[in-house]
């Protein structure tokens, strides 16, 4: 009971992360901003950051302790992303990328620092533009992970239906109207209190590319990818096994299991929704690349691409699994629904780039990389928009000396082992900036 308590309260604070900025989007669609610049103040142990932005921001700050640690300022509606630059102070360089529907502002810290204030400054005495100023001040990493604003919205109805399990007090009104479906609301402010779930097991999809009747690719010397993502699967999933922490599961089990479709399209669908019922922390589908030009070789990561949204959105209605997290967001009305969904999916795709970047960092050295090692796609088990995924490119089954690789258990288990490191990484990520953030409401 403990354990099943322990899991539901994680979910709900998972649907609380994913659902914010609900009420940014609610509250109607605005014109978009426009970046022009951003420059930096840098002082003996702060440093000023400035966003000049030609119309008012709408955005949300967060970050990680990567490295020395970074900074993102996610902007909504926000036009003229801009181009890298230069940092200064604690800033080492500031860059700019497309997330979602919107623009993510990535700072690299060079000395680790925390958030002491973020404010606007509304345009003023012939100033016409809005100004996002960021000062940070100079912190050890857990200072940072504490400082990083915490979000929380107004979403009681979703609250209410995901737990179940303690109704609230009833009027003899309500009791008697108990069959009657209540109109979800967003306007109730909820506080759900922190549980530790510190023996809560992690849930790891491992999927094996292909398999059965679909062989996938071939190498040179005869070798199918889909015994080569099988072998790595298993490696996988028994280095997760023996971390411990870890509830490992396989989307196949051999080339000759039953549960393999016939029709692709209908395998990789199985192979999403059986990451979604596990209740899937994380996703990671293994594959062998080919190119004809067989000089090309290395691995890759490929998270889903921005424009796949829509697309998961519509395969969701079509098989009737239209909810997020447990909420099925048919009850709701369809602009909030298609709301909650674009705001989960957004979030799901941030944390899949998360650990396509640990992945890749990883990666490097135990194994041959593609130039552009990070990839996006419109991928069927990529879909999922409550579940961070990752499709992995292990390497260039067209290449010999990949092919080679592929074959060999040593690389097999250093390659791998660099994957494993990748998850414990993410993991440990998610569960520090977790803790900071509960931090100061668990001291009240």
């Amino acid at each position: 009971m403990m354990a099943r308590f322990c899991k539901l309260s994680q979910r709900l604070m998972r649907a609380m992360a994913i659902f914010a900025g609900l009420v940014f989007a609610l509250a109607g669609t605005a014109s978009a901003a426009e970046l022009l610049d951003v420059r930096f103040g840098p002082g003996k142990d702060q440093t000023r950051i400035v966003f000049d932005l030609n119309g008012a921001p709408r955005y949300f700050v967060s970050g990680d302790d990567l490295g020395a640690g970074r900074i993102f300022v996610d902007f909504e509606s926000l036009e003229g992303a801009g181009s890298a630059k230069t940092g200064m102070g604690h800033v080492a360089a500031a860059r700019f990328a497309s997330e979602g529907r919107g623009v993510r502002a990535v700072l690299e810290l060079k000395k680790t620092a925390k958030i002491k204030e973020v404010f606007v400054i509304e345009p003023s005495s012939g100033v016409t533009k809005h100004r996002l100023v960021i000062d940070l001040v100079t912190a050890d990493k857990a200072g940072l992970l504490a400082s990083l604003p915490v979000r929380k919205d107004d979403i009681a109805a979703i609250i209410e239906q995901v737990t179940g399990d303690a109704p609230a007090q009833e009027t003899p009104a309500q009791v008697a109207e108990a069959d009657i479906p209540p109109t979800p609301s967003v306007k109730e402010k909820v506080i759900v209190p922190p549980v530790a779930a510190k023996d809560e097991k992690k849930v790891v999809v491992i999927d094996p590319g292909h398999g059965g009747r679909d062989p996938g690719s071939q190498g040179q010397s005869g070798t199918y990818e889909r015994v080569t993502t099988m072998a790595a699967a298993e490696k996988l999933a028994e280095l997760l096994k023996a971390r411990g922490g870890y509830e490992v599961v396989l989307t196949r089990t051999s080339d000759k299991d039953d549960r393999i479709l016939p029709s692709q399209r209908d395998e990789l669908a199985r192979r999403e929704a059986l990451a979604r019922k596990a209740g899937a922390d994380l996703f990671i589908s293994l594959h062998a690349d080919a190119i004809s030009q067989h000089a090309v070789r290395g691995a890759s990561v490929y998270t889903l691409s921005e424009g796949s949204t829509a697309r998961s959105a519509k395969v969701a209605k079509s098989q009737g699994d239209y909810q997020v997290y447990d909420v099925n967001l048919k009850e709701y009305d369809s602009v909030v629904g298609d709301i909650l969904f674009d705001k989960a999916q957004d979030t799901t795709m941030t944390k899949s780039s998360k650990f396509a970047e640990l992945l890749i960092e990883n990666l490097a050295g135990k194994t041959p990389m593609l130039n552009r090692s990070h990839r996006k796609g419109d991928l069927r088990v990529l879909l999922a928009p409550d579940v961070p995924a990752v499709l992995l490119e292990m390497a260039f089954i067209s290449n010999a000396k990949d092919e080679a690789n592929l074959n060999s258990p040593v690389w097999r288990s250093r390659t791998m082992g660099a994957v494993a490191d990748s998850i414990d990484a993410y993991f440990e990520a998610e569960s520090r900036q977790r803790q900071a953030q509960l931090a100061p409401a668990a001291g009240q």
